[in-house]
């Protein structure tokens, strides 16, 4: 009777000691900047190292980006499109690229745009005229192209995410309803970015440019501040890809190398310090590395 009682005692404090270890990463944490969502993960592992309502679907703004780059480097890289393949802006991009509040690279009618233009300007600041015109030419359209988006989803199952268009913008800003608005959870965008970095390595050549110019002289700058050389720089940022609309707030997912290894952060509907909407999800990002990565 000892014995059994002795084994039941050992079995209950082993069970504790690792349902304690297991929730040690949802636990809340205190933090000077706040959001809707966020996960920290090992990129080679998938480990999880801390994360807060990761599986609740949400507006993912210009972090859809990343599924974008993910089908352009699947046809680059399969041959169906070059670097060098060139793109004639389509009247629905001309459409887009009148709306002044868009982030665009803003193409003439009279011009070609390569691929590597297109995709750099999609990658650094976050062109959506330049996502759109990518879209147009992997899948002839973006419509066709957003199936393709929303496939992938299924293949790599992630069950929080819908696309509805290729940039992330809100789906009354183009004409559709707020419903059609593309949709993911932290969890499934931390997976995109996975996805994206161990298949197309190659994308980090893009993702930690800090500016470029344009065919057309116009020098454009990266979206993310965290970068060597940005005002907000850390360790080895390399990547990834920014992300803001009203619907979704600002949205941040970052990747870099940390003692050896390679971490994923998302960050979703981080609040705004006042009218500062660009720098907290930058700040919580950081918090997010001392805390979990840097000080462990």
């Amino acid at each position: 009777m000892k014995r059994f009682l002795f084994i039941v005692l050992i079995l209950i404090i082993g069970f504790t000691f690792a349902f304690k270890n297991n929730n040690s990463t949802t636990e809340a944490h205190d933090f000077d900047v706040d959001a809707k969502a966020m996960i920290l993960i090992e990129a080679d592992t998938g480990k999880v190292l801390y994360e807060e309502n990761s599986t609740e679907s949400l507006p993912i703004a210009s972090m859809s980006k990343m599924m974008t780059q993910y089908l352009v480097l699947n046809s680059v890289k399969s041959g169906s499109l070059s670097w060098d393949s060139e793109y004639s802006p389509s009247e629905y991009v001309r459409e887009m690229t009148s709306e002044s509040a868009v982030v665009k690279l803003g193409m003439s009618n009279d011009r070609t745009y390569t691929v590597k233009e297109l995709f750099t300007a999609m990658t650094v600041t976050s062109a959506n005229d330049a996502a759109i015109a990518l879209a147009e030419m992997v899948s002839g359209s973006e419509d066709a192209f957003v199936d393709l988006m929303n496939e992938q989803a299924k293949a790599f199952k992630l069950k929080k995410t819908t696309f509805y268009n290729a940039s992330g913008l809100d789906g009354d800003y183009v004409g559709k309803s707020q419903d059609e608005t593309n949709l993911s959870s932290a969890k499934d965008v931390s997976v995109i970015a996975q996805k994206l970095i161990d298949k197309h390595p190659e994308v980090l050549d893009f993702t930690k440019i800090t500016n470029f110019t344009t065919t057309a002289g116009n020098q454009l700058w990266s979206t993310n501040s965290m970068l060597p050389g940005m005002p907000m720089a850390v360790g080895e940022i390399d990547g990834l890809k920014t992300g803001y609309t009203e619907m979704a707030g600002p949205c941040f997912a970052s990747t870099g190398v940390f003692d050896g290894r390679r971490i994923i952060s998302v960050v979703m509907g981080v609040d705004a310090d006042g009218s500062d909407k660009t720098n907290p999800k930058f700040q919580l990002t950081e918090e997010l590395i001392e805390q979990f990565v840097l000080n462990q």
